[in-house]
């Protein structure tokens, strides 16, 4: 029986690894831990704990570490799996206190990858000074040394973090100047194009090799992946493996890019699991079953092939009694 911590088991991404897990070949016994008595993956797993909300300026990292590392010792925790997105700079940052003081092993990449991915500047300059394509971009202070920034549309989005909120298509220079306005700490991108070609693909990859990797083509619904399909994608899968190579992280990695003339033309870049991770499950390359296999030098699966379709997304309800819900309102 492998004991995991999953945190963050209300987001989309912490569902989606506990979905992951669901449809393993896995023995496992699940921890999960949130903020909030409604965070529904606390219904789904063996044992939840409610954690002090990290961002309330009252509640210091150092204090949530503590508490983080208690649950992980009290409930002998060997593999923690980080389901939320703006934990990932605090554990990367806390990985070595967690590990020297649990038996555990967390899964999360060096600080390094964590601030390419989290900052669009810094994954731009990474693409390009590595020779791979990048959307050609600009911060808001040199917009008048770059011809293309006239060729509208453009893509003006918050140069920090991972939602669509706040991200703006802009069609003109009076439109580019509100968004730039509107936006806190914008970037500036050239509009690619063909939402029809548009596609995540994630892959895992520990000490230097790539265990799993599956390219999806989507169809996206507030921001979100509403149908993926799975297709013959060799040109994107090779080259998404060099660049997961390239940045060499530890565990999962997830790249969004559109297909153009270019060829791929990767925007983003999360070091982490990815909403569409259980969607991966179901096309048969489940990300979670891989990297727990690997860590415990398992080989139940020592290949993922992936199955030609489609997986459409929809939504779910869950019943809890008061009982269950009043472990974790109290």
């Amino acid at each position: 029986m492998i004991r995991i911590l999953v945190t963050g088991v209300g987001s989309l991404l912490g569902q989606g690894i506990l979905k992951s897990l669901s449809v393993s070949s896995l023995e496992c016994r699940v921890t999960g831990t949130d903020y909030f008595p409604s965070a529904v993956g606390l219904y789904w797993i063996d044992k939840g704990y409610i954690l002090p909300d990290i961002l309330k300026p009252e509640i210091d990292e150092e204090e949530w570490i503590e508490t983080l590392i208690k649950v992980i010792n009290h409930e002998k925790v060997k593999i923690v799996l980080p389901g939320l997105d703006f934990e990932i700079p605090i554990l990367a940052r806390n990985k070595s206190i967690i590990e020297e003081q649990t038996e555990a092993v967390l899964v999360v990449s060096s600080e390094e990858i964590v601030t390419i991915g989290d900052d669009k500047w810094g994954t731009v300059k990474y693409l390009r000074d590595n020779n791979f394509h990048y959307p050609k971009s600009c911060l808001p202070d040199q917009i008048n040394d770059f011809s293309w920034v006239n060729s509208f549309p453009l893509i003006v989005k918050p140069r920090f973090g991972h939602t669509s909120e706040n991200v703006f298509l802009v069609k003109n220079e009076v439109e580019l100047h509100t968004a730039i306005q509107k936006c806190h700490k914008p970037i500036i991108q050239e509009y690619l194009s063909d939402t029809e070609q548009e596609y995540t693909c994630g892959s895992t990859c520990m000490n230097g090799e790539v265990m799993t990797l599956i390219s999806l083509r989507r169809t996206l619904k507030n921001g979100n992946t509403q149908q993926a399909f799975c297709e013959k994608t060799a040109e994107i899968d090779e080259y998404i493996k060099k660049l997961t190579l390239s940045l060499n992280p530890y565990g999962p990695i997830n790249f969004q890019l559109r297909l153009n003339e270019r060829g791929p033309v990767v925007f983003e870049i999360n070091p982490r699991f990815s909403g569409t991770t259980p969607i991966r499950a179901l096309f048969g390359v489940n990300e979670v079953e891989a990297v727990i296999n690997r860590i415990m030098g398992t080989t139940t699966r020592s290949e993922y092939k992936e199955k030609e379709g489609v997986v459409i997304r929809y939504f779910e309800n869950q019943f809890v009694t008061w009982d269950q819900y009043k472990v974790y309102s109290s």
